[in-house]
């Protein structure tokens, strides 16, 4: 069931305006999803606005749902309007829309309208869906050959006076066999409207009818109607020559201007002698403007030569500019409702008034976001250039490498962002985020070169509507001839001397002892001594601390080595090695190799009595040294043989052996005394 509600609830969302030559009303929806639906209201009854309809009744309807905006147009002619003398008409509608419920609500829509300007003796109507003619039947007026071939035309009058009865009748006329004439009922069911008021005539047909036709005049296309209404009334024919005309072109956008053309002297007009142009003017919805006004706004009428070609620049005042954001993109389009007037004059000083309603549209404009890679490596900043963003878009918020900020929160947290206007109506934003702070990825990617990678989503808002959309890139920077930090070593007699010089990426890398970060803590308790300062890092350490390799070990010599490692800071995988092997002189030494093996240098001839090198033993006697002069023995064993004795204590493990020298035997036979004992 049907509700209804008083019109005066639509304050603010519902407009009517009576202009030049219709009145528009106008509707301005908060659920753009459901179109709205009008009915004319008369004393017969409810008279529902299709739009098949209202192309023969004299109503156009528009529907932009993504601007939320319904308009109806409505002929001062139209059917069901309401004459109130010969300047004044009534229209009563109702309008039909359905709430957030499903239920359609109905609103009544009233107003009465007094022509803006008086009507001249012929108006031409062009409307969006229909074109239409009215005459003065008081007014004599030249009836014209329109496009026919004169001879046809004499031919055509000859007819209509042999044809004419006392019922109106139409005959339509074009080149090629001239049709038979049809009656007004006959007419109406085509889709052509007669209608006749105490002082006028009026034809409306829908264009693409099969009596129209295409024409090109002055390199114009225009789509015209011709037709000869007539009547046998006592001894004489009336007859009413009714032509109109209408500009088919559909306008154009060359990205900065929407343009559009009609012929200086419209079609049929332009066909015969005594027909000049007075005026020509332009104006927006259903409104002329003033020629000062025009020039303000940058419209462009110009009328050289056979044709009027107009001009309106984007985002000119008097349009209107849409603007959304469908598919991660910011796309808007332009709209005007252009209106135009042509004024003629013929031989006989009788004014033609040709009215014009053109719905001018850019195609739909997308607005990338496009971003420009401004770093300059000496500089050691990214910086990052944002563009081609509309005038009403701002930067919401940015995400670096996964971490989100707001424009402030960027700033706070040490970043620059800068805004940057441009003469076209569109800004731009400047980034700058530091090499080396700690947000930027970074890693060395292959020998001697750094990289340095800034991932940005920028995600930018439309003023007032809360229409977030995003734009995603990434940012690589290069730097040469970087490498992981290497010590100089230099050997010592008491161990091995490590130099380190600073250079700038050092930080790229973290420095270790084997699997230990070098500290000046971790130095220290190894035994280390270490100095930093801001020039460089020296690094003593003396022969058998921790992390020495020895090997080639003889009674004379053996080699130490130490290894200091350079890891990618990020990873931890060793990128350079800085090792050093030294000669040291053997005195005495104990040394466990990594698989396992001790070997031992020991001096034996400092015991009471003296034990002589080549006759001494471990626990098994069986394990004899490997090397020995007059004072030393060199023994290499693993440390699961020659009677090597594991323990633990204290959460270590301590191998243990024992070198022994047993004094020789002395024979039965010739017993001495002696006070040698078993050396260990």
């Amino acid at each position: 069931m049907r509700k209804t509600k008083c019109s005066d609830i639509f304050t603010g969302i519902i407009e009517t305006e009576c202009r030049e030559r219709y009145l528009a009303v106008q509707v301005r929806l908060n659920n753009a999803r459901s179109e709205p639906r009008f009915e004319a209201v008369d004393t017969t009854g409810l008279h529902p606005i299709t739009k098949e309809y209202g192309t023969v009744c004299g109503y156009s309807s528009e529907f932009y749902g993504e601007m939320g905006i319904a308009e109806l147009r409505a002929s001062y002619f139209s059917c069901h309007t309401r004459e109130q003398g010969s300047e004044e008409f009534a229209f009563n509608f109702n309008l039909i829309m359905v709430d957030q419920h499903g239920e359609e609500m109905t609103y009544n829509v009233s107003k009465t309208c007094t022509l803006p300007l008086p009507l001249s003796p012929r108006e031409v109507i062009c409307e969006m869906d229909y074109m239409e003619v009215n005459i003065d039947r008081t007014v004599p007026y030249p009836i014209t050959g329109g496009g026919v071939e004169p001879q046809n035309w004499d031919s055509t009058i000859s007819s209509v006076h042999s044809l004419a009865s006392s019922d109106w009748q139409l005959m339509f006329l074009k080149e090629g066999p001239r049709s038979a004439p049809l009656s007004l009922s006959k007419a109406h069911e085509l889709g052509y409207r007669l209608h006749f008021t105490p002082g006028r005539v009026l034809l409306r047909t829908p264009y693409g009818r099969p009596f129209s036709f295409i024409s090109v005049v002055n390199g114009v296309p225009v789509e015209a109607i011709h037709a000869v209404l007539f009547s046998r009334q006592r001894w004489s024919v009336v007859i009413f020559d009714l032509v109109a005309a209408c500009s088919a072109d559909e306008g154009s956008f060359d990205g900065t201007t929407l343009n559009w053309q009609v012929p200086a002297m419209t079609f049929p007009l332009s066909s015969h002698a005594g027909f000049v142009s007075k005026t020509v003017n332009i104006g927006v919805n259903g409104k002329l403007l003033d020629p000062q006004i025009t020039a303000d706004r940058g419209y462009t009428l110009s009328t050289a030569g056979d044709k009027v070609d107009i001009s309106i620049p984007f985002d000119a005042e008097g349009g209107r500019r849409h603007r959304f954001v469908a598919h991660n993109a910011y796309l808007e389009i332009y709209t005007i409702y252009l209106y135009y007037e042509g004024v003629f004059m013929d031989s006989v000083h009788t004014e033609s008034r040709y009215w014009h309603t053109k719905f001018l549209m850019t195609p739909l404009l997308p607005h990338f976001p496009l971003t420009v890679n401004q770093t300059i490596l000496e500089e050691r900043i990214f910086t990052v250039y944002l563009g081609n963003i509309p005038s009403d878009v701002v930067l919401a918020t940015v995400s670096i490498n996964d971490h989100e900020f707001s424009v402030a929160m960027a700033t706070q947290s040490g970043y620059t962002i800068v805004e940057v206007p441009h003469a076209n109506r569109t800004h731009g934003y400047v980034m700058k985020v530091p090499f080396e702070d700690p947000i930027v990825r970074k890693w060395y990617f292959r020998e001697g070169f750094l990289k340095y990678l800034l991932n940005v989503n920028f995600t930018l808002n439309v003023i007032n509507q809360e229409d977030y959309y995003f734009h995603v890139s990434s940012f690589e920077a290069r730097i040469h001839d970087v490498y992981p930090p290497s010590f100089n070593g230099h050997c010592m007699d008491h161990g091995i001397l490590f130099k380190l010089d600073h250079k700038e990426f050092d930080h790229m890398w973290d420095i270790t002892i084997g699997d230990h970060p070098l500290t000046e803590q971790f130095a220290a308790e190894q035994g280390y001594l270490m100095v930093n300062d801001s020039q460089s890092v020296l690094l003593d350490v003396p022969l058998f601390s921790p992390g020495y390799v020895y090997e080639g070990i003889n009674l004379h010599r053996f080699f130490g080595s130490f290894e200091i490692l350079s890891r990618d800071a990020r990873t931890q995988e060793i990128q350079k090695y800085s090792a050093k092997r030294c000669p040291f002189q053997t005195t005495q030494i104990i040394v466990c190799s990594p698989r396992g093996v001790m070997t031992v240098v020991a001096d034996v001839i400092k015991s009471t009595p003296q034990a002589i090198p080549q006759r001494t033993t471990l626990l098994d006697p069986t394990c004899r040294p490997k090397e020995t002069d007059d004072t030393r023995v060199l023994f290499e064993f693993e440390l699961s043989t020659c009677g090597t004795t594991l323990k633990v204590k204290n959460g270590m493990m301590i191998f243990e052996n024992i070198i022994i020298f047993e004094p020789e035997n002395i024979p039965s036979v010739r017993p001495v005394i002696t006070r040698d004992t078993t050396f260990e």
